[in-house]
């Protein structure tokens, strides 16, 4: 039995954080300091797992009573003993287990690349971002300029953008072992930049056009790219399930779609009021020729006259128009 052996202590992420070589016939696994390999695992007991090299240096796992005993990575019910072999992972409390020989393969080495920081990509879209703001607030403006009027906004994007990226690295902190802050500020640094782009184009294009429906239906892009950018952040927490990723956050943005469209019909329906742009716009940008003088008045002439006949008539259904202070 000359063959050496080693047991591989893993992570909840599955990294390898221990190696220790077997140099006997049986180890014992647990907490207590007698132990041949000592886990600070507070759900695996004082003396939780032995490993036995049988014939043909075969090794065994049996339990040795624990309350939560063991498992084995793909099984959902708990073993009392097994046969090990070189893929298997044993899991026991929150440590995973691994038995590796001498002749055991190890993947190609990988090279060694020196990636582009993120950083500078992801400061660059947040400060177009930030331009892009203040040109729309000092395009609205209607009276003296206020400094406040601009720092209170901007203060509130950087707080958001700050909140977002670190429950994001968070995230990626707990799954895959990596903060990646630099990838997921660049990821929400280029969503927000894309919604800012398209909500001022949609804008322009809709006084340009005379088009209203661009202005109005601007949720609608907003939402769906809410789910890409959503979407690029669970990729970069792994590429594991991509198709119910996708779902997943294809069903949210449908789901805000509607209930907004819900809203805005609701609240439309109820105020009466027409969908008109937010902001005015140069009048050098309209592409559609402009209503002339003698239509706009003529239209509106027609519109009196429909409105003059519809006040003289009885309301469909009334009680025949009884006038108030009548005869008691």
């Amino acid at each position: 039995m000359d063959e050496v052996t080693w047991i591989e202590v893993l992570s909840r992420h599955r990294e390898v954080v221990a190696r220790q070589r077997i140099a006997t016939n049986a180890v014992t696994i647990g907490r207590a300091y007698d132990n041949d390999l000592v886990l600070d695992d507070p759900h695996v007991a004082a003396h939780h797992l032995r490993l036995v090299r049988g014939d043909n240096d075969v090794w065994v796992a049996e339990d040795l009573g624990s309350v939560n005993g063991f498992y084995v990575d793909g099984e959902r019910g708990r073993r009392e003993r097994v046969v090990l072999d070189a893929a298997m992972t044993l899991h026991i409390g929150t440590t995973g287990l691994r038995v590796r020989t001498s002749n055991q393969t190890v993947p190609a080495e990988l090279p060694l690349l020196r990636g582009t920081p993120r950083w500078p990509a992801a400061l660059a879209c947040l400060a177009l971002v930030f331009a892009l703001a203040l040109l729309e607030l000092w395009l609205g403006e209607t009276t003296a300029p206020k400094l406040i009027r601009y720092l209170s906004p901007l203060l509130a994007l950087a707080v958001m953008v700050a909140v977002w990226t670190s429950a994001w690295s968070v995230l990626s902190r707990i799954f895959t072992g990596h903060a990646r802050f630099g990838l997921h500020l660049l990821i929400a640094g280029a969503g927000l930049l894309l919604y800012t782009l398209y909500a001022q184009l949609s804008e322009v294009g809709a006084f340009a056009l005379s088009w209203t429906a661009l202005a109005r239906t601007v949720y609608v892009g907003a939402w769906l790219i809410f789910a890409t950018v959503c979407f690029a952040h669970l990729c970069a927490l792994g590429n594991a399930h991509l198709p119910i990723k996708a779902a997943a956050v294809l069903a949210l943005a449908a789901l805000g779609i509607t209930m907004q469209s819900l809203k805005l019909s609701e609240w439309r329906s109820n105020s009466g009021q027409p969908v008109t742009l937010q902001r005015l716009q140069p009048p050098s940008l309209r592409i559609v020729t402009a209503q002339s003088e003698t239509a706009f008045f003529t239209n509106a002439a027609n519109l009196k006259a429909v409105l003059d006949k519809a006040r003289s008539e009885a309301p469909a259904g009334g009680d025949g128009g009884t006038e108030m202070g009548g005869d008691e």
